[in-house]
C-alpha cells in the first residue's frame, strides 16, 4: 500500500522559516534576521490561532501563514470580520500573546470545505483506488483547494484528475510532484517539486 500522509490538522501553509514547526531548536535554524524571541512569539500566535480555527471558528477559518521575515502570521478566513473575531477569541483564550502580529487575508475556501476534501483522497489513496498513487494530501496555500503530491506520472495522468475531481466536487485541486513520504507526523510536508498542474 502506498504511504500516505493526510496533512490537515493546524491549517498552516508554507512557511519563510527554515525547519518543522514544534520549535527552534538553535540559532541557525532561524531565517536570515529574524530573533529567537520575535520566532517563538510568532510561533505562540500561530498555535492559539489554529486552536481557533480549527474549533469554534472552522466554518469561515482557512490557514495560517507564519511569515518570519515580515514578522506577521497571516490568517486566511473567508470572513474577514469573524477572522478578527477569531483573533479576539485566541487572545482571550491565551493572554499575551502578539495579536498585533496577526494579518487577515480573505480567501475563498474554509476548513469546513476543504477537510472532507482531505479525507475523501486520504481514505481513496490509503485503499490503493486510485489509478496513480498519491503520496500527501493538504490544504492549498492561500486556503485555495486541496493540493496533492503525486508522482510525474501523476501529474500528467487524466485518470487521476478525473478521479479527484470526482472527489474534490467544486473544490480546486492542484497536482506537484514527489517522492514517497516516510515517518512524518502530518504537521510538515518536505518541499516538493516545482511541477504542478491543476486538476480543474
Amino acid at each position: 500500500m502506498t504511504a500516505l500522509v493526510v496533512l490537515s490538522g493546524c491549517g498552516s501553509t508554507a512557511r519563510s522559516a527554515a525547519g518543522p514547526s514544534r520549535g527552534p531548536t538553535a540559532a541557525s535554524s532561524f531565517p536570515p534576521g529574524v530573533d529567537a524571541l520575535t520566532y517563538t512569539a510568532l510561533q505562540n500566535l500561530e498555535s492559539a490561532l489554529g486552536e481557533q480555527g480549527r474549533g469554534p471558528f472552522r466554518s469561515v477559518f482557512g490557514s495560517l501563514e507564519l511569515d518570519a521575515q515580515a514578522g506577521k502570521v497571516r490568517v486566511y478566513a473567508t470572513d474577514e470580520a469573524k477572522a478578527h473575531d477569531l483573533i479576539a477569541a485566541a487572545v482571550a483564550s491565551r493572554p499575551g500573546i502578539e495579536a498585533e502580529r496577526a494579518e487577515v487575508v480573505k480567501c475563498r475556501y474554509a476548513r469546513v470545505d476543504v477537510d472532507p476534501v482531505i479525507e475523501k483522497i486520504g481514505d481513496a489513496a490509503q485503499a490503493d483506488t486510485l489509478p496513480v498513487p498519491v503520496f500527501a494530501v493538504r490544504m492549498a496555500p492561500g486556503a485555495a483547494g486541496v493540493q496533492v503530491q503525486t508522482t510525474k506520472e501523476g501529474v500528467a495522468s487524466r485518470e487521476l484528475r478525473a478521479a479527484l475531481e470526482g472527489l474534490a466536487g467544486s473544490v480546486p485541486v492542484t497536482l506537484l510532484e514527489g517522492g514517497e513520504i516516510h515517518g512524518l507526523d502530518g504537521t510538515n510536508l518536505p518541499a516538493p517539486s516545482t511541477a504542478a498542474a491543476s486538476a480543474q
